[in-house]
């Protein structure tokens, strides 16, 4: 059912969901999450959306925003692991004596940090931590252009000293200036000329003996470029950065942009899903095709559509003849922790979007053997070791394909537990569909004047709360943006687990109109009181009798009418007399 009314072209989707208002148009969309913890003050939830106004030096300006919310440590660091590989227990033995039991009284800081990407625009953002994290910051993969950066995000609100260099004249002399940590440019690196980076996942795979971490890139061109994450080399280099992109492999196989990417949760296979009607499968360490999933997009209970015939066509003219509809895959993603699951989300350019769901026949978790070659010149050794026994390439069967949404799909995102679908239209509705149920239970209609650009879904179960989430009493489960300069978060709670309390209600301030009338007939009211009071005492005295219980049922108060107007409220003027002095 829609939960959503528009009203004079701007939403109003119903609370506790909402709807904000942004500055520049938005592409892409990304959300991480840790829970908060009592024993380990480490939660987190940062998103992080990316767009501008173009590529023109006059233009909005192109810019990355990201909003981080963390357990409030005082910007002390919370890793599992130090600098040094050894445990870091002291921050944890501190925050576990500074707070209570209960995760929900842990207190939150929510900050905000732009970074700018100049002249160039940036489509795609990815978010994650490392798990031998030592720098305390999320990190953060950008599509620039043909460029891939990678930031550090700090969790924690940090003061640092840097050394600036100031000129009075002829004079020139070096001070200190504290400023707060922002952004921190890690790695840099072009993924070829001309191929245009259009998302980027990031996965990390242990190779024994080493844990190695891998970059995966989807272009433009229908090229995926693998990369290996390492720390460089030569530090010594003012001009280096912390860490550099080594190339490991190219996948071929899409024709036309690729829309979506996801690495295997146990292993180093790429998903891949594009606008050529395909979702594939690489080996993201030497680019060997391992499988390709063919998406359709008509009924299940009807027949399948006939593919127009260019012999039959009465005209020769390519821009003429028929085609066939062109299928786009918005979405795809893993089901399981196993990776046997794979969900993919197709649509053509008008008509009804289809859910598809394969299951692995032979066990996926590892990919063939690397070539003899040991792989591309320069690559690590260990990322392409021969697997010990040869295995099979996964073959995948077809379990169902059922309509999502009545209308095509524009951005889709799989939540972490597998459960819910967050999908958004080409009319800016969001639908929260249910795997399980294999219905949308809950709809949010046109909440964006354009299709919606990007989707993010809860990266934690909703079980589990993230930092902010206590104090406000809602869980969202998916986030939307658009080029209509909007952003949405959406829940499928009906209401805040907090009561909002109502202040007490102000007393109005009186008219002008209101005032004169009460200074008027404040005096007149008064001797009206008066005069009553005055009445009531000499209808006890007089009229006593009369207004007796025996006397008020046998004459029905007729007497004591009587004695109220004759006696009381008007004398006869025989009773009138005047005593002269």
């Amino acid at each position: 059912k829609s939960k959503t009314k528009t009203t004079m072209g701007k939403p109003k989707v119903r609370p506790p969901s909402k709807v904000d208002s942004l500055t520049f148009p938005v592409f892409g969309l990304t959300w991480y999450g840790a829970p908060s913890s009592p024993t380990n003050n480490d939660g987190c939830s940062v998103i992080a959306y990316c767009g501008g106004g173009g590529s023109a030096k006059t233009g909005v300006g192109n810019k990355i925003v990201v909003t981080v919310t963390s357990d409030n440590n005082d910007g002390v660091g919370n890793s599992s692991v130090d600098d040094a590989g050894g445990n870091n227990n002291t921050a944890q033995q501190q925050q576990q004596q500074q707070y209570s039991s209960s995760p929900s009284t842990v207190p939150s800081t929510t900050r905000q940090i732009l970074i700018s990407t100049g002249e160039a625009l940036c489509f795609g953002v990815h978010a994650f931590r490392p798990y031998n994290d030592s720098l305390n910051m999320v990190r953060l993969l950008a599509c620039v252009g043909d460029d891939i950066l990678l930031y550090g995000i700090p969790l924690s609100r940090k003061i640092i000293t840097d050394n600036i260099e100031h000129s009075e004249g002829a004079d020139t002399y070096v001070a200190e200036e504290e400023k707060v940590e922002e952004a921190t440019l890690l790695a840099k690196t072009s993924v070829g000329k001309g191929y245009g980076a259009n998302v980027a996942t990031y996965s990390a795979c242990h190779v024994p003996p080493n844990l190695l971490h891998f970059v995966a890139v989807g272009c433009e061109n229908g090229t995926l470029v693998n990369f290996q994450l390492t720390q460089t080399k030569d530090e010594q280099s003012p001009s280096s950065l912390p860490f550099e992109f080594t190339k490991v492999s190219e996948c071929q196989g899409h024709t036309k942009a690729i829309c979506a990417i996801n690495f295997h949760p146990r292993g180093t296979q790429l998903l891949s899903s594009a606008k050529d009607g395909t979702a594939r499968i690489f080996d993201a360490r030497n680019g060997a095709p391992l499988a390709v999933l063919k998406c359709e997009v008509h009924d299940p209970a009807g027949p399948a559509p006939v593919a127009p015939d260019p012999t039959k066509a009465k005209t020769r003219d390519p821009r003429m003849m028929r085609r066939a509809p062109q299928i786009l895959v918005r979405g795809c993603a893993y089901g399981d922790l196993e990776g046997r699951v794979v969900y993919a989300v197709a649509s053509g350019k008008r008509g009804p979007a289809y859910l598809t769901r394969w299951r692995t026949v032979v066990p996926s978790h590892r990919a063939p053997p690397a070539s003899s070659s040991g792989g591309p010149p320069g690559a690590p050794p260990s990322s392409f070791a021969p697997a010990p026994t040869a295995t099979t390439t996964p073959s995948f069967q077809r379990e169902y394909r059922i309509q999502c949404s009545p209308v095509p799909v524009s951005a889709t995102s799989l939540s972490s537990d597998g459960t819910l679908l967050a999908l958004g239209s080409v009319e800016g509705s969001i639908s929260l569909y249910d795997l399980e149920k294999r219905s949308v239970v809950k709809q949010f209609s046109e909440v964006h004047d354009l299709p919606v650009t990007c989707m993010a879904s809860r990266p934690v179960p909703s079980a589990l709360m993230m930092p902010g989430e206590a104090e406000g009493g809602v869980n969202f489960d998916a986030v939307s943006a658009s080029a209509d300069n909007r952003f949405g978060r959406y829940t499928l709670q009906k209401r805040s687990r907090i009561k909002t309390v109502k202040p007490p209600r102000s007393a109005r301030r009186k008219s002008a109109l209101e005032v004169y009338l009460w200074e008027l007939m404040r005096i007149p009211l008064l001797l009206v009181v008066l005069l009553a009071i005055v009445a009531v005492r000499d209808t006890m005295d007089i009229c006593s009798e009369e207004f007796g219980f025996s006397t008020l049922v046998m004459d029905s108060g007729a007497s004591a009418r009587h004695c109220l107007y004759r006696e009381v409220l008007w004398a006869e003027e025989s009773k009138v007399s005047f005593v002269p002095q």
